[in-house]
């Protein structure tokens, strides 16, 4: 008997588009890269962290390229934010910020992308409940690096840290995950090829 952690499954674009040669690949995380970039800019700014669409974005490029892809995705978006282009929240760019009170935020969504992308390949956003656990679980990992790294930034307390980085953002980001398990249940249940 084969349990549900051992089987595997093809994230949503991998099951509808072969991707197998790196060009292909390669496009599909450079779009990505722009839709994350997108998405940072669609942000109200808070201080120290601004709130944007982010974190959605990560949950949703983890379902839709799978674990190896969205990672490729979200470091290709770091990495041309780092050389200055205005693909972080407010339209900011450069090395500077991956250093700001803010980044931890940033590299939380590469093991967020990485958990979302397993679950996919589980098969998780496929059911409302598993996949809302799962990106549950995916998009409070950003918030575990964001915290922890602005409590070391402004040099105070986890629980300080918490009540600037996470409490805030709470209701919104519960928002998020729910609509990450809803977008992909409805793709999954209606958007499925004829048999």
């Amino acid at each position: 008997m084969t349990s549900i952690l051992s089987q595997t499954y093809q994230p949503y674009l991998l099951q509808h588009y072969r991707l197998t040669q790196w060009s292909h690949q390669l496009l599909a995380t450079t779009l990505a890269a722009l839709l994350m970039a997108i998405s940072a800019n669609i942000s109200i700014p808070l201080h120290p962290v601004p709130l944007s669409l982010q974190s959605l974005a990560v949950l949703l490029l983890g379902a839709f390229l799978g674990r190896k892809l969205a990672v490729l995705a979200i470091l290709e978006y770091l990495l041309l934010g780092a050389c200055g282009l205005p693909f972080f929240a407010g339209g900011h760019g450069g090395i500077n910020v991956l250093v700001s009170a803010s980044a931890g935020y940033l590299y939380g969504f590469i093991f967020s992308a990485y958990i979302a992308g397993w679950a996919a390949e589980r098969g998780y956003d496929r059911h409302f409940f598993s996949g809302l656990c799962a990106f549950a679980l995916a998009h409070q990992i950003i918030f575990v690096f964001g915290v922890f790294y602005l409590a070391f930034y402004l040099h105070t307390s986890i629980y300080h840290a918490l009540q600037l980085g996470y409490l805030p953002f709470a209701g919104f980001d519960l928002l998020k995950f729910f609509i990450a398990a809803a977008i992909m249940f409805t793709l999954w249940q209606f958007g499925k090829k004829p048999s």
